[in-house]
C-alpha cells in the first residue's frame, strides 16, 4: 500500500484477492453435501421461474377477461347483442384458452433445471445418500 500512496506505481495495476474464487466443477465431481445445495439451489431457480410464468400467465388471462366483460358490457348496453358479437366474445376465450395451453408447456430454462435435479437424484441414489 506504501508504494500506491507515494506514486511509484504506472501502469495498469491488477489486484487478485481470491475473495471470490468460484471454480466451476461437474455434479459428479461434488461430494453429497454439495449436491444436496445444489439441489435446493435448483429447486428454488425451478420454483421461481415457474411463479414468474404463472404470474405473466395469469395476468394477460385476467386483462383477456375483462376486455371480453367490457365489450359485452359495451354492445349490451348499444343492443346489439347477435351472433357477430357471440363469434367475437367466443374468438377471445379461443385465445385465453391458447395461452393457457402454451403456458403450460415448459421452457428451456426448466427443462435445464429439471435434468439437473434429475442427474443429482440419480448421483444421490447411486452413492447411497437416498
Amino acid at each position: 500500500m506504501r508504494d500506491f500512496n507515494s506514486g511509484d506505481i504506472h501502469g495498469d495495476v491488477t489486484i487478485n484477492d481470491n475473495s471470490e474464487n468460484n471454480e466451476y466443477k461437474l455434479l459428479i465431481h461434488c461430494n453429497n453435501e454439495e449436491l444436496f445445495h445444489e439441489e435446493t439451489h435448483r429447486k428454488e431457480l425451478l420454483r421461481n421461474e415457474c411463479s414468474r410464468k404463472n404470474g405473466v400467465t395469469w395476468k394477460f388471462l385476467a386483462f383477456s377477461a375483462l376486455l371480453l366483460l367490457i365489450a359485452a358490457g359495451w354492445f349490451y348496453i348499444q343492443g346489439t347483442m347477435n351472433a357477430v358479437t357471440f363469434l367475437i366474445g367466443a374468438a377471445g376465450v379461443m385465445t385465453g384458452m391458447a395461452t393457457l395451453q402454451q403456458a403450460d408447456k415448459q421452457t428451456p430454462f426448466e427443462h435445464r433445471q429439471i435434468a439437473t435435479l434429475n442427474e443429482i437424484h440419480t448421483l444421490l441414489r447411486e452413492r447411497g445418500a437416498r
